[in-house]
C-alpha cells in the first residue's frame, strides 16, 4: 500500500532538519541545490538568448559569473 504525505514546513524547520543531517548528506544536498541553481541560471540565459542576440563576450561573461557564484556557494558549505 502506497500513501502520499504532504508537509507544510517553515524555512526554519527545514534548516533545523538539515542541521541534523550527517556531514556527507549535507554536502550531497549542497551539491544538489547548487545544480538546481545552475540549471535555473542556464534556463534564464537560454530565454534571454531567444529574446535578444548576444555576443560571445557577453556569453562568456554570463558563464564566468555563474561559475563564480557556484564557487562562492561551494566555499561557504
Amino acid at each position: 500500500m502506497e500513501m502520499t504525505v504532504q508537509l507544510d514546513l517553515e524555512f526554519a524547520q527545514i534548516k533545523n532538519l538539515v542541521d541534523r543531517l550527517p556531514k556527507k548528506e549535507k554536502a550531497e544536498l549542497a551539491r544538489y541545490l547548487d545544480d538546481q541553481t545552475l540549471f535555473t541560471e542556464i534556463r534564464r540565459v537560454r530565454r534571454e538568448l531567444k529574446e535578444a542576440p548576444i555576443t560571445q563576450e557577453e556569453l562568456d561573461a554570463e558563464v564566468n559569473a555563474a561559475r563564480k557564484t557556484r564557487a562562492l556557494r561551494a566555499r561557504s558549505h
